[in-house]
């Protein structure tokens, strides 16, 4: 049975984990709240804690802590199954999220839906519009001399991007926002809830509408698309709707809190990146691994076996942060550094099947920021003694980000 902290305690570990692989660690709890989460999992990975270790909390799983066994597990689909996203088991939806809950072949006739949508070529079409939404969003902060990078740009640009991308009012951001954030960082008290309910109440109707009568937004398109050569149902279409809603809302939003704090550190960093603009795509690349927001990844032992020196069973699930990957000193030198000469092979977009289908439309939307934010913004700092909070989750996050900047020559108050 599942039980979450909050809701009764650890889980006795079963009988198959020998009790020199438990170590109790709480993805949605890792450290205190002053703490650094990336550090977190590295001082994680460079502990004496067994490679893959059994956690009795949020109902017990296995989490594999070296970057190699990450990158492997994602990667084997016949060993290690998507058909459940979180922890504990029972947060999960009674029917598959499609496609984030399918394995290959199934899998794949739903993501080719989605690469399509996201594809170099279409991302590639949309990205003048982002770029004059970015330089709109930022004109309307430089003025003021300082904002909470969180509320008012990490929230609001490339949300705004995908409810343009769906067309869904602005309006209905915050709503959407809170439900997202029950899901993706929960409190104690959202473990024992249906997390995706909210959002599949809000969007039936929206769907049934636009497979009656579509627009261009993507939407419709993905109601008009077929797999297995029939149209897609509705509930195909409503749970696309639903990972898309998830994504599209969260994901970038959190990256762009922490590429915005390493730039407000480091200005040596900074003024680089302003005199070789070439370069913003490949600093991109290693701020994304620097900086790898996803924590919780989830996989499931599809028959017993033994992994890593884990004596699995079936049905166990196994979390994969990728950030285990990213600071792997095996694979990455000095994995806590950030070098923009780097050339890394990043799993901050997954690995495998599942690998994050709107990754181009990410990175799109990174590097334009970075280029927009210092041709208006070059100097800005975090705001004097500002405390900044990390917020833990399936993704990581920061809970807000106050920035200051000067103004005609005059510091921000």
């Amino acid at each position: 049975m599942d039980i979450a902290p909050g809701a009764g305690g650890l889980t006795p570990a079963p009988a198959h984990v020998p009790a020199a692989l438990v170590h109790d660690f709480d993805v949605y709890a890792p450290g205190p709240p002053e703490a650094d989460l990336f550090e977190v999992y590295k001082a994680l990975q460079d502990s004496a804690v067994p490679d893959i270790f059994w956690s009795r909390c949020n109902g017990g799983h296995w989490v594999a802590k070296r970057g190699d066994r990450v990158l492997e597990i994602l990667k084997d689909h016949q060993r290690f199954s998507s058909r459940h996203a979180m922890v504990p088991k029972s947060r999960n939806s009674p029917g598959a999220a499609i496609p984030i809950q399918l394995d290959p072949p199934e899998h794949g006739e739903y993501r080719a839906l989605l690469s399509h949508a996201f594809s170099i070529r279409n991302v590639g079409e949309m990205k003048d519009d982002i770029r004059a939404f970015t330089v709109e969003l930022i004109d309307g902060l430089a003025a003021r001399g300082g904002c909470d990078f969180v509320a008012d740009f990490a929230q609001m640009f490339p949300i705004g991007v995908f409810l343009r991308l769906v067309d869904l009012p602005m309006a209905h951001r915050d709503a959407l926002l809170t439900s997202v954030q029950r899901l993706i960082h929960p409190r104690p008290e959202d473990l024992a809830a249906s997390p995706t309910q909210p959002l599949v109440d809000y969007l039936s109707p929206i769907v049934e509408a636009r497979r009656a009568r579509p627009g261009e937004d993507l939407i419709s398109r993905l109601g008009q698309s077929e797999v297995f050569g029939r149209r897609l149902s509705f509930e195909e279409h409503l749970k696309m709707c639903v990972l898309l809603l998830v994504g599209g809302l969260d994901s970038v939003a959190n990256t762009l809190g922490f590429f915005a704090r390493f730039l407000a550190d480091n200005p040596d960093h900074r003024r680089r990146l302003i005199a070789e603009p070439a370069l913003i795509p490949r600093a991109v690349e290693e701020l994304l691994r620097r900086f790898p927001t996803v924590a919780a990844l989830c996989r499931t032992a599809v028959a017993d076996v033994s992994f890593g020196g884990a004596p699995m069973r079936e049905g166990d699930i196994v979390v994969c942060p990728t950030n285990q990957a990213n600071f792997d000193d095996r694979l990455f030198p000095d994995p806590l550094r950030v070098d923009f000469d780097r050339r890394p092979n990043i799993a901050s977009f997954g690995n495998g099947p599942h690998k994050c289908p709107g990754a181009t439309l990410a990175r799109t939307e990174l590097a334009l920021f970075i280029e927009e934010w210092l041709r208006r913004i070059p100097d800005f700092a975090v705001a004097p003694g500002a405390a900044v909070a990390f917020k833990p989750g399936i993704n990581i996050a920061y809970r807000s980000l106050p920035l200051v900047w000067s103004v005609n020559g005059r510091a921000a108050a």
